[in-house]
């Protein structure tokens, strides 16, 4: 038997979301702790029962960081990894999770990100975990490691398919009027494209508000194997099907194997998570697509299938991408609205996913979700990994 509907989430836990300058007294540990603490409460089973855990390490701490956690969390795993895929980490870690428990490795799993990142840090990170050839063609001149690089992509999508920035600017409105009805979002106001378009320009052709803000903040899941969930309090939420594609190293984008800018490994991860399920994009309710950026959303629209290459931009302004409206995108608001918590922002797209499929989501939950897509992007769009999730297994699978 293979993956499909073989696991499932159980519970979710997250921190109250923070700026840097209101995190006084918080620490990485307490925020993988406490959401950790939560999930294990929400999903109601013992702490006992977890024999497997992964976490994203704080970038500013050592890759022991798991057993470490371990400890501090008192717990006894017989399955154990980091991960480090930037933001598609998360995704993956439910996905090798899964497996692993398929496999008989653990039964339950414990997953875990978040951190109080200082802003400060990210560009000597971004420095150290360079690779040679980028010192000498890249770092000489200055980049601004993440948003250079997807400016370089946003320019180039701009140039070949004539995409223009109010149609980018459409993808923060929609992630505002999500997360100014979302409890456990930092940036409440609604904006505008005309907002979008006035705020300064930080990377030619990158706005501010299309880019994340850094924040404290965590994320935790607990993911068994389907008969177990089945026995629980919560509704389970499926893991029908998974994929992960890489084409390049984290932050040069022009050295891809693929040769070119616009269309991503979104496409070939996408092709096997719906193999898997069995189902295709006309069956999911929602999506939740990581969102570093502006076009990062646009471009994983199209690699999902919701429309050509090159037509993105132009689907992001036509078509109501609100909880219920026509296609229903990052209904939280995303990191673009709730803030980026580096490791809680690798599962926060998952973790609405499943709040939306437990019926959960309150004002705004999407009617009758059954079916759902969870992208994790890494890098410059350099690795993928795409999820999705379902309430019921369909026709074919475990039930």
């Amino acid at each position: 038997m293979g993956i499909r509907g073989s696991c499932a989430v159980i519970g979710y836990g997250e921190t109250q979301f923070a700026k840097l300058k209101d995190s006084a007294g918080r620490t990485n540990y307490s925020e993988q702790c406490l959401a950790a603490k939560a999930a294990i409460a929400d999903a109601g089973i013992d702490k006992d029962e977890i024999d497997g855990l992964i976490s994203i390490v704080p970038l500013d701490q050592k890759s022991s960081w798991t057993m470490d956690l371990s400890e501090y969390l008192q717990l006894n795993v017989k399955f154990m990894d980091n991960m480090y895929f930037g933001g598609a980490s998360g995704n993956a870690a439910i996905l090798y999770s899964a497996a692993a428990i398929q496999a008989g490795l653990c039964s339950t799993v414990l997953l875990v990100g978040g951190s109080v990142l200082d802003t400060s840090m990210v560009y000597e990170f971004g420095m150290e975990d360079s690779i040679p050839f980028e010192h000498d063609f890249d770092t000489i001149y200055g980049p601004m490691i993440d948003n250079s690089a997807y400016a370089l992509i946003k320019q180039r999508y701009m140039y070949e398919f004539g995409a223009r920035q109010e149609q980018f600017a459409k993808v923060v409105q929609n992630a505002r009027y999500h997360a100014a009805r979302f409890p456990n979002a930092l940036l409440k106001k609604e904006v505008h494209v005309e907002d979008v378009l006035a705020s300064r320009m930080i990377c030619d052709p990158l706005h501010l508000f299309e880019i994340v803000m850094p924040c404290t903040g965590a994320c935790a899941l607990i993911l068994t194997s389907a008969e177990r969930a089945r026995e629980l309090a919560n509704p389970p939420v499926y893991l029908l099907g998974g994929g992960q594609a890489i084409d390049r190293g984290m932050w040069h984008p022009a050295y891809g194997r693929s040769g070119s800018l616009t269309t991503s490994p979104v496409r070939e991860a996408a092709r096997q998570a719906y193999a898997m399920a069995g189902l295709g994009i006309k069956d999911m309710d929602f999506l939740q697509l990581y969102d570093c950026y502006t076009i990062t959303v646009v471009i994983s629209l199209e690699d999902v299938g919701c429309c050509e290459n090159g037509k993105g931009a132009e689907f992001v302004e036509k078509t109501d991408l609100t909880y219920n409206g026509e296609l229903p995108v990052n209904t939280d608001g995303g990191q673009l609205g709730r803030g980026q918590s580096y490791g809680g922002g690798h599962f926060v797209h998952a973790v609405e996913a499943v709040r939306q499929l437990m019926g959960r989501a309150g004002d705004l939950q999407v009617p009758d979700a059954r079916f759902g897509l969870v992208n994790g992007n890494g890098g410059s769009m350099a690795n993928e990994c795409t999820l999705i999730f379902g309430n019921e297994v369909p026709k074919g699978g475990v039930l």
